[in-house]
């Protein structure tokens, strides 16, 4: 009974800050001449009015929850790691490297080596603040948004470069072939493997920072890194080993992409998820499981948002102005609470 009182605590914060997002948002939309009501049933019933919806609410989710999940494990450890969105697109590189470089293979065999590969590179490239951290003290902070830079770059010169496809538009490059797509679990609405496999990975990720005592050195190294140290805790050497196990994370969100949605590596594909999952994982406050609702929950206003701005004609920007509000009045009611304890 306890535990049930003190969840319901621990989410009326929450509740309050969701509620008053919305409630400021329901102002815009009236001083905007719409109507609200509409304005809320567009936000969240259109990822679930149709199959379509369905498919778009699940693809977004995805990464969302993916790239959340590699932001919230270092988190644990009080490291930030702002470059989930460059890992990301360098799992997207890494995916797409070992299509075109070792060319025709059977399915089970590509498949598996381009997901591995996705996180490789993911790996590769949260390593680099991950030594500058432990070798250098360099904050992860600013190693991570300026690696963002690069990656953009990279996505550039990879989709642009010798595997380019030179009829489309934009820059992106050649289609990956099929054995290396993943394999649709429902064809109406459109849910291939890879969400099953992303639903799992916070579960797993849940067990090992809670149940294990890898996971425990994580959360003591949060807590206090130089009572750690005195305890025996490697925590000089257990903060930047957290970054690398977001980019792995964060890797495979851009493996999926390439394989589950676009087929190809396509400038742009990151989207706004970067700084989305940021805001998922502060949300919930690291917390692996509550990475997979708060994931759910933004996806469905971002699917919602859209449905808003065809069919009301509202700017799509309303729905950062409600993401960025329900961050800042949870991050308030936080800051009330800890003042009165």
């Amino acid at each position: 009974m306890m535990d049930v009182r003190r969840l319901l605590a621990e989410a009326v914060p929450y509740a309050v800050g969701v509620v008053a997002a919305f409630l400021v948002a329901g102002i815009f939309l009236a001083l905007m001449g719409q109507d609200v009501i509409k304005g809320y049933y567009t936000i969240f019933f259109t990822s679930f009015g149709s199959l379509t919806g369905v498919s778009l609410t699940i693809f977004k989710f995805i990464p969302l929850m993916l790239m959340g999940l590699g932001f919230a494990i270092p988190l644990i450890s009080r490291k930030y790691n702002v470059g989930v969105e460059g890992q990301f697109l360098l799992g997207a590189i890494g995916a797409v490297a070992v299509v075109f470089m070792l060319g025709p293979m059977p399915a089970p065999v590509m498949l598996p080596l381009v997901l591995i590969a996705s996180m490789i590179f993911g790996a590769i490239w949260a390593l680099i603040p991950a030594l500058m951290l432990y070798k250098f003290n360099v904050n992860e902070i600013i190693s991570t948004i300026l690696l963002n830079f690069i990656a953009f770059l990279l996505v550039d010169y990879v989709a642009t470069g010798p595997w380019r496809d030179t009829f489309a538009g934009h820059p992106m490059t050649l289609p990956i072939p099929k054995e290396a797509t993943l394999p649709l679990l429902v064809r109406s609405p459109q849910i291939h493997i890879g969400f099953i496999i992303a639903l799992a990975l916070p579960l797993l990720a849940f067990f090992y920072i809670y149940r294990t005592v890898p996971g425990y050195e994580l959360r003591a190294v949060g807590a206090n890194p130089k009572a750690s140290s005195v305890f025996g805790i490697k925590a000089h050497y257990i903060a930047p080993l957290s970054l690398v196990l977001g980019g792995i994370v964060a890797g495979l969100a851009g493996g999926f992409e390439v394989t589950g949605l676009y087929y190809r590596l396509v400038e742009g594909m990151h989207s706004n998820y970067g700084a989305l999952a940021i805001i998922v994982a502060l949300i919930c406050k690291g917390n692996p499981i509550g990475v997979i609702l708060t994931s759910l929950f933004i996806a469905i206003i971002e699917v919602g948002a859209n449905g808003m701005q065809r069919t009301m004609g509202v700017p799509v920007e309303l729905v950062f102005i409600v993401e960025a509000l329900m961050l800042l009045f949870i991050l308030m009611a936080d800051v009330m609470r800890a003042r009165r304890r």
